[in-house]
């Protein structure tokens, strides 16, 4: 059976990683913000049923390591298998072609190319691109991120639903409504939340319509959630049920 999973991005950013040019040994480069540049970070939430390594590519140029589905790349999250941090791409800004692809062995050049589309990315804006389902289903979903710092004792959210078999979902805090009918590859719902005496309860996606006491499609729980003035992105992804997607 497939897994769901929630995840939990950080969308700070502090620092930017560059794209490189193809070497055998991958070294991302760090920079200070260029006001002239796009940022943009990728959430691969494909999930292969063999989780197949692959490296990510802008205009035919990798910019990633080897990274599995799961992955933000270049800043990971919580309950990810990428990194803590909140790190971009830093980009010149125009129509760039993005590509995901399977390397061949010990090489760093493309063998099978999985999935490949044309962004837009403006300057001084910070995008995440969303990419889900598999094979010729392949989506991807661009949403402009908002790095504004909350108020004070809240935290703000945005979910996204990246389930492919699963039209709509809600997402709940403990047994809090926090965000309803979010449809499958949509930018989601904006939320904030006020920092609750108690931080320890899980969340939970679950199929829309539901009540706090429907069965959950995913659950997820962590101190680090729920932070003062942050920005996070929480995105579900995986397949209901015995769906499964191979290679």
């Amino acid at each position: 059976m497939k897994k769901t999973f929630i995840n939990l991005l950080l969308g700070t950013t502090l620092l930017f990683m560059a794209g490189c040019e193809k070497s055998k040994d991958y070294k991302a480069e760090f920079e200070r913000t260029n006001p002239n540049n796009a940022l943009l970070k990728v959430i691969y939430a494909s999930a292969y049923s063999l989780n197949p390594t692959v490296q990510l590519s802008v205009d035919d140029v990798r910019v990633s390591g080897l990274i599995t589905g799961r992955t933000p790349f270049p800043g990971g999250g919580y309950n990810t298998t990428g990194s803590n941090f909140a790190d971009y791409l830093s980009l010149t800004p125009g129509n760039k072609k993005f590509s995901i692809a399977i390397p061949k062995r010990n090489s760093n050049v493309d063998s099978v190319v999985l999935f490949t589309t044309q962004i837009n990315l403006e300057k001084n804006k910070n995008y995440t691109l969303n990419i889900s389902d598999t094979l010729t289903k392949t989506k991807a979903l661009l949403v402009q991120d908002t790095i504004a710092k909350p108020l004070l004792n809240t935290t703000k959210y945005r979910f996204v639903n990246l389930i492919p078999n699963v039209a709509a979902v809600d997402l709940y805090y403990g047994t809090t409504l926090m965000a309803s009918n979010v449809a499958y590859n949509t930018p989601g719902k904006v939320f904030s939340m006020n920092i609750p005496p108690v931080t320890t309860l899980s969340w939970a996606v679950k199929e829309y319509p539901s009540t706090a006491l429907s069965a959950s499609l995913a659950t997820y729980a962590s101190l680090n959630t729920v932070a003062n003035q942050k920005q996070l992105t929480a995105f579900a992804m995986g397949y209901k049920g015995s769906t499964s997607a191979t290679l």
